[in-house]
């Protein structure tokens, strides 16, 4: 089954011209969604280059801290060198995933057979995807431990506590504080501006199941 004979299948059809997040309750038809889905994908698109200036201006500025940091005290392996050194590379992937995610939006093809597309924007505006989960988790873990040895570097200096314990059992509650507040912020974003398409295109994807399936009988 292809785009063009569900396009003729399909009722009077005007191109949707409200924001992703307004979507109307029930299935749109095949043309209607595929309109709306190219209007939310090009308005992440718009948020996307607008906010990648500031992200590749902090990535920079940590790079060249970092550099600087380096070449003032040389190669040693102290908190301070540690902390920025992974804020340098988190803002630096930051970008990068930044940068990914323009490129894949930009290679949609909206044209596309009807089943393959739909399958592909199930995916791209699903929750958080498991292995992104587990990443950022971990990613924030990693920084709460690296962050642990500045503090405790703190905590010696300023306090005479050496034991590095209370430095890292507060890093990491703070940072799994952070975790939970953005991942809950996330599934609030979504549910506000995704939610609604996703449940669009999975009851697409059920609608052509059945007509596939009773087309066959």
């Amino acid at each position: 089954m292809d785009l063009d004979s569900l396009k003729e299948k399909s009722k009077h059809v005007t191109a949707p011209t409200i924001e992703a997040h307004s979507v109307t309750a029930g299935t749109r038809s095949v043309e209607d969604l595929i309109a709306l889905l190219k209007a939310s994908d090009e308005q992440e698109q718009r948020k996307l280059r607008k906010a990648m200036p500031f992200w590749i201006i902090a990535a920079v500025i940590f790079v060249i801290a970092f550099v600087a940091l380096i070449a003032a005290g040389g190669v040693s392996l102290n908190p301070t060198t540690l902390l920025r050194g992974m804020l340098m590379i988190l803002y630096v992937l930051i970008v990068v995933g930044i940068g990914m995610k323009l490129k894949g939006l930009a290679k949609i093809d909206h044209s596309e057979p009807v089943r393959s597309f739909l399958e592909k924007a199930a995916k791209r505006y699903a929750f958080m995807k498991t292995e992104i989960a587990v990443f950022s988790f971990c990613a924030t873990m990693l920084l709460a431990y690296g962050t642990s040895f500045y503090i405790r570097d703190v905590l010696l200096r300023y306090f005479g506590i050496s034991d590095s314990l209370p430095g890292l059992v507060g890093s990491l509650c703070f940072f799994a504080i952070v975790y939970a507040f953005g991942f809950w912020a996330t599934r609030k974003d979504w549910k506000k501006e995704k939610q609604d398409i996703w449940l669009q295109v999975r009851k697409m994807r059920e609608e052509l199941e059945r007509e596939e399936v009773n087309g066959n009988a």
